[in-house]
């Protein structure tokens, strides 16, 4: 058997392996709550088509349901336009998945309205037909638009200089350019362009909160196996572990995710002892 016919072997059955790992995982109890511009969210058929397991929504259009990741829930009404949702592991951190279902809306036909006051005399009807009056026109006067800009008395002061930048018949910033030609300082046009992507990158970062960055990067079951927290304290260990936007914008890099993963680790053993040692201090508190 040829190399590259044994590389792609490996790779279909450890993708299969993987595969059958993620469709063996047990199922998790979700808890859901159908949203809509309708005040009647009951007796809403949620099926799952992973499992074939359905559920319905009660009067407050919550529902409970098992599920696990790329599960594809199907919502259904006779009132509600039908929606489709697949599970992602994001789900698995929220207390309450949301759906929002848009109501099932008949169109009717287009009508058209005709005036009553109407009487089919054409004569009596075009009495009542409204007219503008407008200014004539004086076809023969000639006006030169362009003249007004570069008249003494009228000059348009909006709209900038197209001589110089600053206004004036002089262009500095063409004369410090051409300055510093002479004197063999050059542009480090590279270093300008990392600065600028740089700072692009950070805002891109700074745009999501820390909580967002770590639930997209890890899955749910990396906090609750690997870092043992309970699914209740996921969110307030991500604000415990929370640091400053360029120090983020280091760890999310590709190549620093070891450091990452090792960062959270010391971070949920601190996260975990402060919390055992509040547990311990409960009984003497009630003394």
């Amino acid at each position: 058997m040829k190399p590259n016919s044994s590389i792609v072997v490996l790779f279909l059955v450890l993708t299969q392996f993987l595969f059958s790992q993620n469709q063996n995982k047990e199922r998790e109890l979700v808890n859901g709550k159908i949203i809509s511009d309708s005040l009647d969210v009951e007796n809403i058929t949620v099926f799952n088509m992973s499992s074939n397991i359905g559920a319905v929504s009660d009067a407050k259009g919550k529902f409970a349901i098992r599920v696990r990741v790329s599960d594809t829930l199907f919502f259904q009404a006779l009132s509600f336009v039908s929606k489709k949702y697949i599970i992602t592991e994001n789900d698995f951190f929220v207390d309450e998945l949301e759906i929002r279902l848009n109501m099932n809306v008949n169109e009717l036909d287009e009508v058209v309205i005709t005036p009553t006051s109407l009487t089919g005399n054409l004569k009596e009807d075009t009495r009542k037909i409204k007219i503008y009056q407008l200014n004539p026109i004086d076809m023969n006067k000639v006006v030169h638009y362009e003249d007004a800009r570069f008249s003494s008395g009228n000059k348009i002061t909006t709209s900038p200089d197209h001589f110089a930048p600053n206004g004036t018949g002089i262009n500095l910033k063409l004369i410090g350019e051409q300055i510093g030609k002479w004197l063999g300082i050059k542009k480090n046009s590279k270093k300008n362009a990392l600065e600028v992507m740089e700072e692009r990158r950070l805002h891109d970062i700074q745009v999501k909160s820390f909580a967002d960055h770590m639930k997209e990067r890890f899955s749910y079951h990396f906090f609750v196996s690997d870092l043992k927290l309970k699914k209740e304290d996921i969110t307030v260990f991500l604000a415990y572990a929370e640091m400053p936007s360029k120090t983020l914008a280091e760890f999310l890099k590709t190549e620093n995710e070891l450091q990452l993963i090792e960062y959270l680790v010391k971070k949920a053993a601190a996260f975990h002892q402060e919390n055992k040692e509040d547990s311990i201090l409960l009984p003497n508190e009630k003394e």
